[in-house]
């Protein structure tokens, strides 16, 4: 059964009360909305337990009701040319093909997952959809790919629907079923090549005769014909509905249209109108990443049909989707409830929106928020042994987890529960040979001895290509330094790189728009936000480039990557400069970044000199493997002495540089005397600026409640004399 946290309201509350089955014991449940169901449609960023969700309702109702699932990102995963549908069918390349779409692919995996039996149910033969579905299969003669497409989707509905013996008792695969139709067209007229029209009603013709009785055939046929005026001929209907999928365009669609109703109306046929008066369990699909293309485009089909057919004509239908975006924009009436609020009653009707015949209004959206701490801490409680191994004698304590590490791991994980999940089974394998610091998040392994960062980002960016180049550019601050990056350092052969880069953060909602330059989650420590502007992703991305930058066979150097963003910045003129010092820093050297901003505190405005240094010390750190972390102890005064011949300004700033520098590392412990002590430099300072006591004095106030509850370092305010 998969874990989950915090995600009951859904998996034993809502779709139990949909479905009318207990999750986990075979008991019937009343169901809510016995006519008409909503969509029910999970939104929420990478990582946040959608897929999870999708699991956990596998697990429990898999072999107890009819249940189908689709990924639609699996769907045409290499995209593909317009109008020839996706270019993988069955994990097989497939090009140059007409007689496929996504929704055609989704109906197939629906079909193999509704249609075998399950204690209670019978067998669904999908007597309407399946004609359709073989029609619009047919091939142009001598297409090879079509024609292996065909064979191998025959194959699949065939078996799926029982239907794989012919009357003589021996298996019919799509291969024998694609040579006994070119057999039939060996005896027909002269065509060209291309031709379908001989192979679609050759098609149609085999599929009546060996798979469907009389009768059915005439029911099926007669359903195409209703909805194919001029058709005369007996398969006529389904031969111009093949010709129509295959033009592509508004033609596909409208083909798509009829399948999709026809796989309504076989659900409504097998689930039976005795059965909904006795409340039998409804039939469950379960479609992930509907933010797709292909997601869109069925789940547009399904709600049009349900909105035309206004309630008059409910399918059996349970739909559970999930996707990346919020699904204001595209289901504006969808009525949306938060996850606790589902947990007794989904409150939700069609005829409460603003709009009932609008599709989007049979849309019940339910955000999945992010993990609080107590589901953390229950995190870490699964992974920490019960009976924890006893720290040897003179280790002081070794084997143990620190007190604050909870807070520490949720801040970092920012509650998205597959980054929770992976850093706690991290933390459970180091348990036992150190003791576990927040400082060490970022260094965990998981039990194969991969790094927990690399794994992460791997799950996150599920693209090979993609993650490296953003591991490059994580560390840029706008697509300007991102394309320096990527020009001198990323290997393409496309010629932007960082534009690539751009366009997907967009299309997977890494890039989220920040309202301001201290705008609250997407803004970096400093507070702007950089190229990447996810802090979570931008975090595990340079932890990676840090790693990767010292390994045997890295072929990017940490100080030589902040060198070239150093120069680039420096070409800006005053407007880079924060970004030269940041970039020095970064790569280690704090000697220079702290005669400069003592040299520059007596001439520039107090809130320029902050919003500088605030920008400076959002910089990552070195690689450990080249550089020793003394940023507190320097924060705190332990070099004060090696520095004799400078004055208290120098010395101030130099302190007060490494204290926040430290701070706003996200694996950081902000403890009091830490705040205590930039509190205190901040003071100083204020007494020291001939113009700029208010402003660095409200920086004093301000910034270590900021370190403190680990947020975004407020943008000074300049203060004016009247």
């Amino acid at each position: 059964m998969t874990q989950l946290y915090a995600r009951n309201p859904l998996v034993q509350g809502l779709v139990p009360r949909l479905v009318g089955l207990a999750h986990e014991r075979h008991r019937v449940v009343p169901q809510d909305y016995p006519g008409e169901a909503p969509v029910v449609l999970l939104t929420g960023g990478h990582g946040m337990g959608k897929t999870a969700v999708l699991d956990a309702l596998a697990d429990a109702y898999e072999g107890r009701l009819p249940l189908g699932r689709a990924d639609f990102a699996a769907l045409g995963a290499d995209g593909a040319a317009p109008g020839a549908g996706p270019v993988r069918f069955g994990g097989l390349p497939v090009t140059g093909a007409s007689n496929t779409s996504d929704v055609v692919e989704t109906l197939e995996l629906l079909v193999e997952g509704l249609a075998p039996p399950v204690p209670g149910y019978g067998r669904r033969r999908f007597r309407r959809l399946l004609p359709g579905l073989f029609a619009v299969t047919s091939w142009h003669k001598g297409n090879a790919a079509e024609q292996a497409l065909a064979q191998a989707r025959i194959t699949r509905l065939l078996a799926a629907c029982g239907m794989e013996a012919d009357d003589e008792g021996e298996t019919s695969t799509g291969v024998r079923w694609v040579a006994d139709v070119g057999a039939q067209l060996a005896y027909a007229d002269q065509n060209p090549d291309q031709d379908l029209q001989p192979v679609a009603a050759a098609v149609v013709r085999q599929f009546f005769d060996r798979h469907v009785r009389r009768r059915e055939a005439r029911v099926a046929r007669g359903w195409y014909e209703e909805r194919a005026t001029g058709a005369t001929e007996e398969s006529e209907a389904l031969v111009r509905l093949s010709f129509r999928f295959h033009r592509g365009g508004d033609f596909r669609q409208a083909v798509e249209r009829t399948l999709v109703e026809a796989f309504l109306a076989d659900l409504s046929d097998a689930y039976g109108s005795w059965q909904q008066f006795a409340r039998r369990p409804r039939p469950l699909v379960l479609l992930d990443n509907a933010h797709t293309e292909a997601g869109r485009a069925m789940l547009g089909l399904l709600l049009a049909h349900r909105a035309e057919s206004g309630g008059s004509h409910p399918d059996p239908l349970v739909v559970v989707a999930a996707q990346l975006d919020s699904a204001t924009g595209r289901y504006p009436y969808a009525v949306r409830r938060e996850l606790p609020e589902v947990a007794t009653a989904a409150a939700w009707s069609r005829a409460d929106t603003a709009s009932p015949s609008s599709p989007s209004a049979g849309v019940l959206t339910t955000p999945l928020p992010p993990l609080g701490q107590a589901e953390v801490l229950e995190m870490l409680d699964a992974a920490y042994p019960a009976h924890p191994v006893q720290p040897a004698q003179g280790t002081h304590g070794a084997h143990t987890l620190h007190p604050q590490l909870p807070t520490a791991l949720h801040r970092l994980s920012r509650g998205q529960p597959l980054a929770a999940q992976l850093l706690c089974e991290g933390v459970r394998q180091m348990v036992g040979e150190r003791s576990v610091e927040p400082e060490l998040l970022l260094d965990l392994s998981t039990p194969e001895g991969r790094p927990v960062t690399e794994l992460l980002v791997e799950r996150l960016i599920g693209t090979a290509q993609m993650r490296d180049h953003l591991v490059l550019l994580s560390l840029a601050r706008d697509r300007a330094a991102a394309d320096a990056l990527a020009e001198a350092y990323a290997v393409s052969t496309t010629q932007f790189p960082a534009a690539e880069a751009e366009r997907y953060l967009r299309e997977e909602q890494w890039a989220a728009p920040v309202d301001g330059p201290d705008a609250g989650p997407d803004a970096g420590p400093g507070g702007q936000p950089d190229f990447v502007a996810d802090p979570l992703l931008r975090t595990l991305l340079v932890a990676e480039l840090r790693r990767t930058s010292t390994a045997p066979t890295g072929t990017r150097p940490w100080r030589a990557l902040n060198r070239l963003l150093r120069e680039h910045h420096a070409a800006r003129g005053d407007a880079g400069e924060p970004d030269v010092l940041r970039h020095t820093l970064a790569a280690g050297d704090a000697e220079p970044v702290v005669d400069r901003l003592t040299e520059c505190f007596w001439s520039w405005e107090a809130a320029r000199w902050l919003g500088c240094l605030r920008r400076v010390v959002s910089a990552p750190h070195p690689p450990g493997a080249e550089w020793a972390d003394r940023r507190w102890e320097i924060a705190r005064g332990d070099d004060d002495r090696r520095h004799p011949d400078a004055d208290e300004d120098h010395r101030t700033v130099n302190r007060l540089l490494h204290g926040l520098w430290y701070l706003a590392d996200p694996v950081a412990e902000p403890t009091a005397d830490r705040c205590d002590g930039v509190r205190t430099q901040l003071g100083f300072l204020a007494m020291r600026h001939p113009s700029g006591f208010a402003v660095l004095h409200e920086a004093s106030t301000e910034w270590p409640s900021a370190l403190w509850e680990h947020r975004p370092l407020p943008m000074p305010r300049p203060h004016r004399t009247p």
